[in-house]
């Protein structure tokens, strides 16, 4: 059974869409969902098995390849539909796409 805050946490994250923030910390998130930021941390360890800088890549991810497959990648390159999704860097883009997808944006595209 999930936590309440779990709960929560997907709601905002579903609805206000906070991933989106490039600068987004624990600290902000914790106090959105009215929380203490270890509550929120062991939560999402355990309920997502993330810590919570790869939870909230993860997220912004998933937004990345939504974005390319509704046809945004033929309007924009692959680093504006990043930082459209949320990231703030293409290093820590690429880090982070390659770490859970198990190979580079361009090559998982293909």
């Amino acid at each position: 059974e999930e936590s309440d805050i779990a709960k929560r946490l997907r709601e905002l994250m579903k609805e206000d869409r906070l991933f989106l923030q490039p600068n987004l910390t624990l600290q902000e998130l914790a106090q959105h969902l009215q929380t203490n930021i270890n509550e929120l941390s062991s939560t999402i360890n355990q309920t997502f098995g993330q810590n919570f800088n790869d939870y909230i890549n993860s997220l912004r991810i998933e937004e990345f390849i939504k974005q390319f497959k509704e046809g945004k990648g033929k309007k924009f390159t692959l680093i504006s539909l990043a930082f459209n999704s949320g990231f703030n860097s293409k290093a820590t883009f690429n880090r982070a796409f390659k770490k859970l997808k198990g190979c580079s944006p361009r090559q998982f595209l293909q």
